[in-house]
């Protein structure tokens, strides 16, 4: 299936739904790689729609795509917008990114609005209230792994670390990433606060695969991240 064939499938979902609807659809829009252009033949096809009332995502097949349409009454989407927790992040980036199929075309943006009018003190607050959700658990697994002689599970333990870490970066900053796994890790690095030596650390570590260097390099990494949090009221002295 080519790119043209993968949206018009999307295109005509979204005026089925808007038919089904009717004025209880507030937008139908597309996102990821096929909203980018940058889809393959392996590519999904996703579609994020916002209700007046709570209508049940869909999820199924066409051919051996993937294709989901996920559907968020308006009222729960600006809870999570305006209320930052561990959401916040995917949900502002993709407020950012929708290409609008049905609907309301101007919704998207007065959302993203919302979302980057969030005071900074409101983010600090999510993050603390988070933080035992993040980053901790899965950096004291790498080193279960290794205590264990799991080495085969090291590397996903790595990979939760710093995926978990985005997602507290992107709350210390108030801001969101676009992209999804390294490339949306790529985009934190730009951030104004971030870890000492982040950038390097965290490329290090998602294309390691020696137990010795994750272990110096994971070691590292947390104590320049507790640092942070410290130096930013996060977490206490």
């Amino acid at each position: 299936m080519d790119h043209n064939k993968r949206y018009d499938i999307a295109l005509s979902l979204s005026r089925e739904l808007e038919r089904e609807l009717g004025d209880d659809l507030v937008c139908c829009c597309l996102y990821g790689s096929t909203a980018r252009s940058e889809d393959t033949q392996w590519s999904d096809i996703e579609l994020f729609a916002v209700t007046k009332k709570e209508v049940k995502s869909r999820h199924f097949l066409i051919g051996m795509i993937p294709t989901g349409i996920h559907i968020m009454e308006e009222k729960r989407l600006l809870h999570i917008l305006e209320n930052p927790g561990l959401d916040w992040p995917f949900y502002a980036g993709l407020m950012a990114n929708l290409k609008v199929l049905s609907g309301d075309r101007l919704a998207p943006e007065r959302y993203y609005e919302k979302a980057m009018g969030i005071p900074e003190e409101k983010f600090k607050t999510a993050l603390r209230e988070k933080l035992s959700e993040l980053v901790f658990e899965s950096w004291g697994r790498i080193f279960s792994c290794i205590k264990r002689k799991k080495h085969e599970d090291i590397y996903c333990a790595v990979i939760e670390t710093l995926l978990e870490m985005r997602t507290a970066l992107c709350l210390l900053n108030g801001k969101h990433v676009n992209r999804d796994y390294f490339d949306g890790i790529k985009e934190t690095f730009s951030f104004e606060k971030k870890p000492k030596d982040y950038p390097k650390l965290a490329t290090r570590l998602w294309n390691c695969h020696d137990v010795a260097a994750i272990a110096k390099d994971a070691r590292e990494l947390i104590e320049n991240f507790i640092s942070l949090l410290k130096s930013e009221e996060i977490l206490s002295n």
